[in-house]
């Protein structure tokens, strides 16, 4: 009697084998891209509170904010900045939105831009307005929203 395994047994644990690498491959391609979407969400809510809380705390009478812009020609950003929005305005780096995430073109239109500006001491917003996040080359819709309320209030 030999011993070994036949052809059939291997091609049967091989297609086995492959048929979950499969599935594990596309339940973690969709989860970083759901994590994406989670991250930009919390990175934008957290820069908005920050442009708020920064408006507060100073002495100086300088209105902080943060500009949202849907380029066209460059990849969507979103940026801190101070006074009035302009290039030589904005504090550190404007931040890319990743690849799979999109602003919803009902909250922020294809080449438009939204300033949201915090006022000195009181922190209120100049704009009560929402933020949709969304992940367009997903099958199933996955989005979140991000409100800003004119008392300042960021929620998600």
């Amino acid at each position: 009697m030999k011993k070994g395994f036949t052809l059939v047994e291997l091609v049967l644990v091989f297609g086995i084998m492959l048929a979950i690498s499969v599935v594990v491959f596309a339940t973690l391609a969709g989860r970083k891209t759901t994590t994406d979407l989670t991250a930009t969400t919390q990175q934008v809510g957290a820069l908005l509170r920050q442009a708020q809380s920064d408006a507060m705390a100073q002495e100086g009478d300088v209105p902080i904010g943060v500009h949202f812009a849907n380029a066209t020609n460059t990849l969507p950003f979103y940026a801190l900045f101070t006074t009035s929005y302009s290039t030589a305005t904005i504090i550190g780096s404007p931040y890319l939105l990743p690849s799979t995430v999109a602003y919803q073109t009902t909250t922020l239109a294809s080449g438009a831009t939204l300033d949201v500006i915090f006022s000195p001491i009181s922190g209120f917003s100049s704009v009560s307005t929402s933020i949709g996040l969304y992940m367009p080359k997903q099958n199933v819709a996955f989005s979140s929203t991000i409100s800003i309320a004119s008392s300042g209030n960021v929620s998600y």
